[in-house]
């Protein structure tokens, strides 16, 4: 038994403060939007299982709550509660395995998307789905059921063989579609409700090189678009960028990027490159965060000029390996926050007309507006996908942190949700909680399944976050009732 753990049991018998947990103050924290301060009991930082377990038992002891954070990049107090024991795993980050035969790789869920990304480029393999940038962890991205831009592969969940699951009680379960399945769709898009995920056994795709490819369409046109893109079986990524400029061409233009695997000598392209121009990028974005003509400037290069940026050539690890830094911004007055919103694919031209009345109307500060593909799947219980392929609108507001400016923030984005719900769609739940109660019932029909199976796995309400505590189950109310037309769980897809 290793010191530190022996020393953390008897500070446990003995009733002592435990190291890591018993801070003379409450430590106050927040994610990466700036608009969730919160004073916790203490953070601890986790390196091994035996953190965790011993963490667990403090809590369970002096009847505190636990939170689970890694990068804190959910922007609704995911990672964290008034008062709670906060699990930092992001040094819990190792690389377990990589399986080059099985085309597989087990990683501790600290880890990052980069991480990942490194060790399977050793083996000419990459990973089939994570999200839009590398800094990421593992665990975070299960928890909330990423989806990305290879329109071959869905949510994340799909690409997910097992993982190890510590629950509120200390003990371990493994997680697979055969194994503790009712686990399964409970933790992944969980929001870490239900335990702490330690590591996870992810598919691998080959590394393919990829030539690029772009157009500008309408918006009008992109659903045709892209169906006929992904009928050629060699596409492998499709990006649409769609209009920032305050001009005729807002929502309405798209520069479609479509990545199909090339034939070339590939030794080249296989090393690891660092992200292309990333002062530059921020640079730029800064301008468009601040000027109308810097949106329009912004915009011009992303229809003219996006090799600046973006190779023609280049492997699938090198295009999933974006650096996020140059989204990095700090001010007194605003913040940058994300949305995403979900509908029918056909329903798209119709979203974005009503996007567009609501930007204009309100004068929002648009910079940064995406489409992305999302075929059904109900895998996870509080799934975003609907019952039928749906595209992802992705957005990116500069918003100002004042009282009155967030009360604003909160009238158009609950329009917003509206407007996609009346359209068979929903939103994403990682992002600034502006949604009413009833529209997350409304958006999310197995709220009720969700919350009473936190009940059976937790019975001490253990693992809480904000978003728990708002939405599934605020305090000294019991869970919302089911709703009988909801779907059940979705059918298992074997690996």
């Amino acid at each position: 038994m290793k010191k530190t753990t022996i020393v953390l049991l008897l500070a446990l018998l003995l009733g002592a403060p435990v190291p890591g947990l018993a801070a003379p103050e409450r430590v106050l924290v927040n994610d990466v939007s700036r608009l969730n301060p919160t004073y916790v009991h203490s953070v601890v930082p986790v390196q091994g299982i035996e953190d965790l377990q011993s963490a667990l038992a403090y809590a369970r002891q002096h009847q505190l709550k636990v939170s689970i954070a890694g990068k804190r990049h959910s922007m609704g107090g995911h990672a964290f509660s008034e008062n709670a024991v906060v699990l930092d795993m992001t040094s819990f980050n190792k690389v377990l395995a990589v399986d080059p035969a099985a085309k597989t790789i087990t990683v501790q869920s600290g880890a990052t998307w980069g991480e990942v990304i490194e060790a399977a480029n050793e083996h000419d393999l990459a990973v089939e789905v994570m999200q839009a940038y590398s800094g990421f962890t593992i665990g975070g991205s299960l928890s909330v059921n990423v989806h990305e831009s290879d329109p071959r592969f869905g949510p994340l969940i799909e690409t997910v063989q097992s993982f190890r699951l510590l629950l509120a009680d200390g003990s371990i379960l493994r997680v697979s579609r055969t194994e503790n399945a009712e686990l399964f769709g409970l933790v992944i898009g969980g929001y870490g409700l239900f335990g702490v995920i330690l590591d996870v056994d992810l598919a691998l795709t080959g590394n393919s090189i990829e030539q690029k490819d772009e157009q500008v369409i309408d918006y009008h046109d992109y659903g045709s678009f892209f169906q006929r893109a992904i009928s050629d079986p060699g596409v492998e990524n499709i990006f649409a960028r769609l209009s920032i400029a305050p001009n005729g061409s807002l929502l309405r233009q798209v520069v479609v990027t479509t990545y199909r695997a090339s034939q070339v000598e590939p030794a080249p392209y296989r090393a690891l490159e660092p992200s292309r121009h990333v002062g530059l990028k921020r640079f730029f974005f800064g301008l468009s965060r601040k000027y109308r003509w810097g949106k329009r400037f912004r915009w011009y290069l992303q229809r003219e000029h996006s090799d600046w940026f973006d190779p023609p050539l280049t492997s699938r690890n090198n295009l999933m390996n974006a650096d996020l830094s140059y989204l990095a911004y700090s001010s007194a007055e605003d913040t940058d926050i994300l949305q995403e919103y979900f509908v029918p694919v056909e329903r798209l031209p119709a979203f974005l007309d009503d996007l567009r009345e609501v930007v204009e109307e309100h004068q929002l500060n648009l910079l940064s507006a995406t489409i992305r593909y999302v075929p059904q799947n109900d895998e996870s219980v509080l799934s975003y996908s609907r019952p039928e392929a749906s595209f992802g609108v992705v957005l990116y507001f500069n918003v100002g942190l004042s009282e009155t400016a967030q009360a604003e923030t909160a009238r158009w984005t609950r329009i917003l949700i509206d407007r996609a719900v009346e359209k068979g769609g929903t939103y994403y739940l990682p992002y600034t909680p502006y949604a009413t109660r009833e529209q997350f019932l409304a958006a999310y029909p197995r709220a009720g399944y969700f919350c009473e199976k936190k009940a059976q796995y937790d019975p001490q309400g253990i693992f809480v976050n904000k978003f728990y505590t708002r939405y599934v189950r605020p305090e000294g109310l019991p869970c919302p009732t089911s709703n009988p037309l909801s779907r059940a769980p979705g059918p298992a897809r074997l690996p």
